[in-house]
C-alpha cells in the first residue's frame, strides 16, 4: 500500500461527534488535521466511548471509495481472481480442507 492510500479512522467527538479518515498511518500528535472530507478538525486521543458513539462520516467513505484501485484483470488460470480472494472462494477452500 502506497502512502498516498494510507490512512486511519479517529473519532472526532467534539463539534461533530463523527469518526473521520485521514491521511497517513496513525495519528502524529498534531492539535489540528484534515480529514479526507475537507473538514479542519480539532484532534485529541479519544476514549473508548468516543469509538462506540461516533457514526461514520460518509463524506470521508465516499472519498475512500472513490480512490479505492482498479480491480486487476483476471489472469488466465488465476484460482484466486488475480489474488483477490472473496468470501465465496475462502468459503470453497475451507470446505475443501475440512473434508475429510
Amino acid at each position: 500500500m502506497t502512502s498516498e492510500r494510507q490512512h486511519f479512522w479517529m473519532p472526532i467527538p467534539a463539534p461533530e461527534s463523527k469518526r473521520h479518515a485521514f491521511r497517513g498511518r496513525q495519528w502524529d500528535g498534531t492539535p489540528v488535521a484534515e480529514s479526507l472530507c475537507g473538514s479542519a478538525l480539532p484532534m485529541a486521543r479519544p476514549s473508548e466511548m468516543d469509538w462506540i458513539q461516533c457514526p461514520t462520516c460518509w463524506d470521508c467513505w465516499q472519498e475512500l471509495l472513490e480512490r479505492a484501485p482498479e480491480p486487476e484483470p483476471t489472469c488466465q488460470g488465476c484460482p484466486y481472481r488475480s489474488g483477490r480472494r472473496d468470501p465465496e472462494t475462502i468459503r470453497a477452500e475451507l470446505e475443501r480442507t475440512e473434508s475429510p
